[in-house]
């Protein structure tokens, strides 16, 4: 799965350049009626599927793919993706053969950002990923990674709004290879090497023409070592995975003028959820000073919520101890426990370990 980058000593960052203003271009509202066009995956990969247990969010490991995008929406938002605005400030190098766009919404994709926060696009990704999700930051919306091709970042510069179909080349090649037994993926190429992601779950969108592609796959790595594929989505569909949770890798395309992938990460609604959310992957190719505003704010939005649901059960059980023990019903002096401080020092742990892990993925780059 192609997730917000993988490997820290290895990536370099495009130094920041001033933007440079886009053309005008008129204001799409995201609209579900014309943007989206969903169906629900054939089938959805468990855990158990991998030899793997499952975790405190979900059973669900992967979906196969499934249509999400309309093709309008696939056009706007290539329409934002690839704008002088972002391809100068939001540009950053990872790989030999690939590059990410990061951080543009919403600033200089605003339908992207309201597709993305739209209730109906998250009652789907919940529905299929079996827990409440919502995106884990701004930062992390629409990811997106580029497969470079020889014409290097000059490429990425002219890429057309419509998604170039594949040569007759392309599709003998295709039709030459799908005949061909599926290996596990070289990885002496790679566009992403194996790795685990840094949000809990991920939902990847193909923006690119994959009807003769030859690659793409995602592969994911079960218990035993052993690895299985999950089909590269077509141009709008979508594949969810806990990438947190599954060692993954994505083979690249071979035989495409490109290949254009966005990701999109999640964390779950519920604050009192386990969250084992991590910048390890994306320290090092994002504007540091938004993404940790980003990340320190949507940290202690979750401790203030889990602060007061805890405050609220507790005075929750005060007011039964003293319906249960005062004859007048009168608060001020309650005989009965109604803290238990072994449960309360379990608790505040758990906030300073999250505290604490806040703090961590802010360290040095390099540490």
């Amino acid at each position: 799965m192609d997730p917000p980058a993988a490997i820290e000593s290895t990536a370099t960052t495009e130094p920041f350049a001033p933007a440079v203003p886009s053309k005008m271009m008129t204001p799409v509202q995201f609209d579900p009626a014309k943007h989206l066009s969903y169906s629900p995956p054939s089938s959805i990969l468990k855990m158990e599927d991998l030899g793997l247990s499952s975790t405190a969010l979900s059973s669900v490991a992967s979906t196969e793919p499934f249509p999400l995008l309309s093709y309008e929406a696939v056009l706007q938002h290539r329409r934002e993706l690839f704008t002088p605005d972002v391809l100068d400030n939001c540009l950053h190098r990872t790989r030999p053969g690939s590059v990410q766009l990061r951080g543009m919404a919403p600033r200089y994709s605003p339908f992207i950002h309201q597709f993305w926060h739209s209730p109906e696009v998250l009652k789907i990704i919940s529905e299929n990923a079996g827990v409440d999700l919502v995106p884990a930051m701004d930062y992390e919306i629409c990811h997106t990674n580029v497969q470079l091709s020889p014409d290097g970042i000059a490429g990425v510069r002219a890429t057309p709004v419509e998604p170039p179909a594949a040569t007759e080349d392309a599709i003998a090649q295709f039709e030459k290879d799908k005949r061909k037994p599926q290996a596990v993926t070289d990885q002496t190429k790679p566009i992403i090497e194996w790795h685990k992601d840094s949000h809990p779950f991920v939902c990847v969108v193909m923006l690119s023409d994959a009807r003769h592609m030859v690659g793409g796959e995602t592969e994911l790595q079960k218990a035993d070592g052993t690895t299985v594929k999950v089909k590269s989505p077509q141009m709008g569909c979508a594949v969810i995975l806990q990438g947190r949770y599954i060692t993954h890798t994505a083979a690249p395309a071979t035989n495409m003028p490109e290949r254009v992938t966005i990701v999109t990460s999640f964390r779950p609604r519920d604050p009192t959820l386990l969250d084992e959310t991590t910048n390890a992957n994306v320290r090092n190719k994002s504007h540091l000073t938004e993404l940790y505003y980003q990340w320190t704010t949507y940290r202690l939005d979750v401790l203030a919520e889990r602060a007061r649901i805890a405050a609220e059960a507790l005075r929750e059980r005060y007011e039964e101890n003293v319906k249960k023990t005062d004859k007048e019903g009168k608060k001020g002096l309650c005989r009965v426990e109604t803290v238990n401080v072994a449960k309360m020092e379990k608790w505040a742990n758990e906030q300073i370990t999250y505290l604490n892990q806040t703090l961590y993925e802010m360290r040095p780059l390099g540490q």
